[in-house]
């Protein structure tokens, strides 16, 4: 199942409100990121992905995904957890044995064969009743993303063994600097990509224990789907179900009960989440080129270190400038210090009270 949600607004203003930043190919690859989340998971599924969506962006995925995934829209933003479930819930109503990966719709994973590998891994544990999360081996004291810790050597269980997974001990927000590598030291730290592997019956039941309305919902709107029923069922059930994320919802509480396992996953992913992320996936590392440009604008630099974003031909010169992103599209003249990029969001908010909410 694939998550295909929220704004986007820290890619802003290449995300809008009407086309977020899973519809994009924002790396020039000739493949949306959801496209891309599409190829990467069909080899492993045994019948086509789900896609849960937004209904305003349902018909821009179908054409996208065309007969490779199904498409469920939901109603209105729910978090996580409600589109998940209901996922579970359908995959739940075709096969009660049925083991469910979620896989968010907006994300990068250079290495397919090292995902595949690492998802192999996950369904083994989650056989075994656990829910699964995929642990990123991280690359350094990264303060954007939160933290998975897993439990010591030989400290993971006797029913994990042979898995190629370890007991998680808890999850951990996005820490500051000082706290990330404190993390890092230990070695039983990863970064938390919100990948999830589970039978479905076992995650549905564990939300029951959590959130039971949660649960009876999602599996009341998966009997009713594809009968004229449906969307009686769906304007009277949705708008109940507690808006809330996975990780808080299940992974949380479920880790501090020893039902959470992790499989440590090796292959370079990125959640792109902002500019500066995005140039450091178009850069290859400080060892990329000085200046990337994306688009059909003529670039002219000196002395600079810049991504350039372009949506015309108009040429764009840059002079002195280090670590910026230039962003043009039709409405729009960004240029953002990729060290300010966590902040953009916060730009994008104030559209509106500036009289450019059209913008958003």
């Amino acid at each position: 199942m694939i998550p295909a949600g929220g704004s986007g607004t820290r890619l802003w203003p290449l995300s809008r409100r009407d086309r977020p930043k899973f519809l994009l190919d924002l790396t020039d690859s000739g493949r949306s990121l959801l496209q891309q989340t599409v190829d990467r998971v069909l080899p492993l599924a045994d019948r086509p992905p789900l896609v849960i969506t937004g209904r305003a962006h349902a018909a821009e995925v179908e054409t996208q995904v065309g007969s490779d995934a199904r498409v469920l829209a939901e109603p209105s933003p729910r978090n996580s957890m409600p589109a998940i479930a209901l996922a579970a819930a359908v995959a739940e109503r075709e096969d009660a044995d049925a083991v469910i990966g979620s896989f968010a719709a907006d994300h990068l994973v250079e290495d397919a064969a090292a995902f595949a590998g690492a998802v192999e891994k996950a369904r083994a544990a989650a056989e075994r009743g656990y829910l699964v999360t995929l642990g990123i081996t991280p690359t350094g004291p990264a303060t954007g993303f939160g933290y998975i810790e897993r439990a010591a050597d030989g400290a993971a269980g006797a029913d994990l063994a042979g898995s190629g997974a370890g007991a998680v001990v808890r999850f951990v927000e996005k820490p500051d600097r000082e706290r990330a590598e404190q993390f890092l030291a230990t070695g039983r730290f990863s970064w938390n990509a919100g990948m999830f592997v589970a039978r479905a019956a076992m995650l549905l039941d564990a939300l029951a224990e959590q959130i039971p309305a949660l649960a009876a919902g999602a599996r009341e709107l998966a009997a009713g789907m594809g009968t004229e029923e449906e969307p009686a069922l769906m304007a009277r059930i949705w708008p109940t179900l507690t808006s809330i994320a996975i990780d808080h919802a299940l992974a949380e509480p479920l880790a501090a009960q020893g039902r959470v396992a992790v499989v440590p996953a090796d292959f370079d992913w990125d959640d792109v989440g902002d500019f500066a992320a995005l140039a450091r996936q178009l850069r290859a590392g400080e060892a990329g080129p000085d200046v990337v440009v994306l688009g059909d604008a003529a670039v002219l630099a000196e002395d600079s270190r810049a991504t350039v974003y372009s949506g015309s031909a108009r040429p764009v010169a840059l002079l002195g400038v280090q670590g910026v992103s230039v962003v043009e599209t039709e409405d729009v003249l960004l240029v953002l210090a990729d060290e300010r990029a966590q902040d953009l969001g916060a730009l994008v908010r104030g559209l509106p009270a500036a009289g450019l909410g059209h913008l958003g």
